[in-house]
């Protein structure tokens, strides 16, 4: 028993101090950035970057506690080794494609421009922005969010309410962003704000569930590539995407539950039926 409040206990402190180390970042790399470096487009690129890794950052710092007896590359050796499900991969990036574009059209009626006018499409900055979208928040975020956390979690609640937790705390760590990187103040802002978290926690909850049918660090590494990549190429403002971005995700994350259920009925009765 001491043993499992010990690791609770290190659990919540890893969220805690991934939060605190978060802002701590940004405001000094914020700082140098915006002073010493006048913040170019180039400059603030590196600046997403290096604060996006900070749950990995807080991960390593604190690994001997988290994963005692285990050593970084075991960890990540296992984190890599379950066989990818291909069917999961290309359904979950068929779903956000489908939901990007049908969200782009919806705005471009809204506002009456033409669609592919929203749309950022150049082959020139293709190469960059594609590594850029990778080493941010989907290399940098998913070792702590998903490889440790999602997994620590989910043995003490199981997968549903494990995926909800891991995906508010994921929502909330962004909050520093909300006010420094968007832009937006006033009611805009807490509009942005609520449907950023409503379309992140349903995100969240889509990557919870389909990383517990499929064990490999790839998943969550995709999935959320897969949720950064469109937003780079929309051309409009994102304060008229995320609603229909929230309202999207928040039934895509009730299908995979509906998947989950469906899921994991048979497969119990298939153990069942094998003891028998």
């Amino acid at each position: 028993m001491v043993g499992t409040a010990k690791a609770k206990d290190y659990t919540w402190r890893y969220v805690v101090y991934s939060y605190l180390a978060f802002g701590l970042l940004l405001f000094v790399f914020g700082a140098i950035a915006t002073i010493l470096l006048h913040g170019t487009p180039v400059v603030m690129k590196w600046l997403i970057v290096v604060t996006a890794w900070t749950p990995t950052y807080v991960f390593l710092l604190m690994f001997k506690w988290l994963c005692p007896g285990r050593t970084i590359k075991d960890f990540y050796k296992e984190a890599f080794a379950a066989r990818l499900d291909i069917g999961l991969l290309v359904s979950t990036t068929a779903i956000q494609l489908f939901i990007y574009l049908a969200c782009v059209y919806i705005v471009s009626l809204q506002n009456s421009v033409r669609f592919p006018d929203l749309l950022n499409l150049s082959f020139a900055t293709l190469p960059s922005t594609l590594f850029f979208i990778f080493i941010q928040g989907p290399a940098g975020e998913e070792t702590g969010w998903r490889a440790y956390l999602q997994r620590a979690v989910e043995k003490r609640v199981g997968v549903v309410k494990g995926s909800l937790i891991v995906s508010l705390i994921w929502a909330f760590w962004h909050a520093p962003i909300w006010f420094i990187g968007t832009g937006y103040s006033g009611m805009e802002l807490v509009r942005y704000i609520v449907f950023f978290s409503i379309s992140i926690t349903s995100v969240g909850f889509v990557i919870g569930i389909a990383y517990y049918h499929c064990k490999n660090l790839f998943v969550p590494v995709w999935i959320h590539f897969m949720l950064n990549l469109p937003g780079e190429s929309f051309r409009g403002s994102r304060a008229d995407l995320m609603p229909w971005y929230a309202a999207f995700y928040f039934m895509m994350a009730l299908g995979f539950l509906l998947w989950h259920k469906v899921k994991s009925g048979r497969l119990v009765r298939e153990a069942a039926y094998e003891r028998t």
